[in-house]
């Protein structure tokens, strides 16, 4: 068939894709009327990963990533007494990202209060679960070198100090003492423990100026829920619903149009042939 045929074809059969789709649209969209909302809620989470010196640090979870995790729907199902599984809330969840570090986070629920109610859940828990991951990550290396360097020098204080206290008790009268090898030892010891509670003193004052630090290093996460949900009938979903079943149906009508035109193609053939035998018929019989 050429371009001409198949444009005769599909004039001569138009009404059959035209009634398909008008019948498929009209019942589609009284169903879609006909049937329970759906309810969708966004809220808008904010989450910087630059602190106020504008450096970057390095970043553990991205907002996205935590929103998708089993911590937070575990945390949100617990929060709400909520009788779904994690598993099942999680697919439920929908995070898209904007500009300047915004994120919009979806759900779509049959009630419009529990719509609300779980997206602004949700975003609480993102934001906190977002600063406490990443937070966490940045200075778990620094508390740890931390503790291990006290008790290194606590350890050292503690035995200078327990070695001039033992010597103290030993020699009661040291000082008045006349053998200069006592008296040394006596003064070597007394600057051992000073030299150590020194060190001790010094580290404690340097950890608090890098704990500041640390915790500053944190804040180069913040997050915090900047819009909170409300909830709007879920429209689109009931649109895009009846244009697929608007789609189908013309193509539906289209393969029709040409099964239908192939089966009188093929009727029309075996009529010619039986004709054409019912005339050579008659022909040998005259």
């Amino acid at each position: 068939m050429d371009i001409d045929e198949h444009w005769r074809v599909l004039k001569r059969r138009a009404w059959i894709p035209i009634l398909l789709v008008v019948v498929t649209v009209l019942t589609a969209g009284g169903i879609a009327i006909l049937s329970k909302p759906t309810y969708v809620a966004s809220a808008t989470v904010q989450a910087k990963t630059t602190g106020s010196s504008g450096t970057t640090p390095a970043q553990t979870l991205s907002l996205q990533e935590v929103v998708a995790s089993d911590t937070l729907a575990l945390a949100v199902v617990k929060q709400l007494s909520l009788k779904e599984t994690p598993a099942k809330l999680s697919e439920r969840i929908r995070v898209t990202a904007g500009h300047s570090d915004l994120y919009t986070v979806t759900i779509t629920d049959p009630s419009a209060d529990r719509a609300t109610t779980i997206a602004n859940a949700v975003a609480q828990q993102a934001a906190q679960i977002y600063q406490e991951k990443n937070a966490t990550a940045s200075s778990s290396l620094f508390v740890a070198n931390v503790e291990t360097e006290r008790a290194s020098l606590l350890k050292r204080f503690t035995d200078a100090e327990r070695a001039l206290l033992t010597f103290q008790g030993q020699h009661p009268r040291i000082l008045q003492s006349s053998d200069v090898d006592l008296v040394l030892l006596y003064h070597h010891l007394q600057l051992d423990q000073q030299a150590a509670a020194a060190a001790y003193q010094t580290f404690e004052q340097q950890t608090t100026t890098e704990t500041v630090r640390a915790l500053s290093q944190a804040n180069n996460f913040p997050a915090s829920v900047l819009d909170p949900a409300v909830a709007k009938p879920d429209t689109t979903s009931r649109y895009l619903k009846i244009a697929y079943a608007a789609g189908l149906a013309l193509l539906l009508g289209l393969g029709l149009i040409y099964l239908l035109e192939y089966m009188d193609h093929s009727i029309r053939e075996r009529q010619g042939v039986l004709q054409n035998r019912v005339r050579e018929g008659v022909r040998r019989a005259v």
